[in-house]
């Protein structure tokens, strides 16, 4: 990563922490280990990297005159999307690490997400509303060909999926990127979505109330008890954007969302083990104890007691 950038994030990170003077950012940039040949930091070199800094992150870093000159971040009226700007700062921070990852041990990373050498034609595709020709091998079928009109593209639990319209079906379906054994970007004009699906295939719309990656079923209010000191750790993160708090005690906190209960649910409230109790809709309990019984049958027996969805 070229100076600049190292730079760019550095004081993004540094004024985030607490605002400072000009002094003060030249002196901890003296010393920063992003500043691998320890170079001063001119006025000049600051401002016109400042600039850079804010078109880059989509933030204004301004200098309060009023309050001893301290270089303060503030976000431009308007801006809403703060999971991009979330995803644009940890984008440059995992290039950055990337540099160190080979020459250090003091860094342990998960696997990448496998096959995302193929989400250079999805997005070619995806910009230039253009066809894909992929072979498709999920774990139900058999191997298939699919011409796919791609909408947009999503990470989700160490996965790259693509979400776009079969052409002469009219149904939306989502790939997973592993299981594309071939893929091809068509030639051709601009395709467009189907009536049906236009309105449809837009990542807030067609996920909306989702857990996951799994599009089923209408959403239910589900409520359930979190007890110390996993409730802790689902206020820090909750599991789902519509997640609030209803009850609170010193044992455990109760908590409702508004979602799909699919597949992908299920296992994500599994995860939590003993630390977690759906309390309702008792249809939705029930369907719990279940998948809980057949898994206890499982250990008991080592045979296979797996509940079709």
């Amino acid at each position: 990563m070229i100076f600049k950038y190292k730079f760019c994030l550095w004081l993004i990170d540094t004024l985030s922490i607490q605002p400072l003077t000009l002094p003060e950012i030249q002196k901890k940039w003296l010393n920063a280990s992003a500043n691998e040949d320890g170079d001063p930091l001119a006025e000049r070199t600051f401002n016109r990297y400042r600039r850079e800094a804010e078109s880059l992150m989509y933030v204004d870093i301004k200098c309060d005159k009023r309050d001893g000159n301290l270089y303060k971040i503030i976000r431009p009226d308007g801006f809403k999307n703060d999971e991009l700007q979330q995803w644009l700062l940890s984008a440059f921070r995992v290039s950055s690490l990337a540099e160190r990852v080979n020459q250090r041990e003091e860094v342990m990373i998960e696997p990448a997400p496998p096959a995302a050498n193929l989400l250079q034609d999805v997005m070619e595709a995806i910009d230039g509303k253009r066809l894909l020709r992929i072979v498709y091998k999920s774990h139900y079928q058999n191997e298939k060909e699919i011409i796919l009109l791609p909408a947009f593209v999503r990470l989700f639990k160490q996965r790259w999926y693509v979400i776009g319209e079969v052409r002469g079906k009219e149904r939306a379906m989502t790939c997973a990127l592993e299981r594309v054994k071939e893929i091809e970007l068509l030639e051709g004009s601009k395709v467009k979505f189907s009536p049906k699906l236009r309105a449809i295939l837009k990542p807030e719309v067609y996920f909306e109330h989702c857990f996951g990656i799994i599009r089923q079923f209408e959403p239910i209010t589900i409520r359930f008890r979190a007890f110390w000191p996993q409730d802790a750790y689902l206020k820090d993160v909750p599991l789902h954007a519509s997640q609030i708090e209803v009850n609170h005690t010193e044992d455990y906190t109760d908590f409702e969302m508004f979602v799909r209960p699919t597949y992908d649910l299920k296992q994500e409230l599994l995860w939590y083990r003993d630390k977690l109790a759906i309390l309702s809709p008792e249809s939705f309990r029930q369907d719990m104890i279940q998948v809980l019984r057949a898994t206890l049958s499982g250990y008991e027996t080592g045979e296979n007691h797996a509940i079709d969805e």
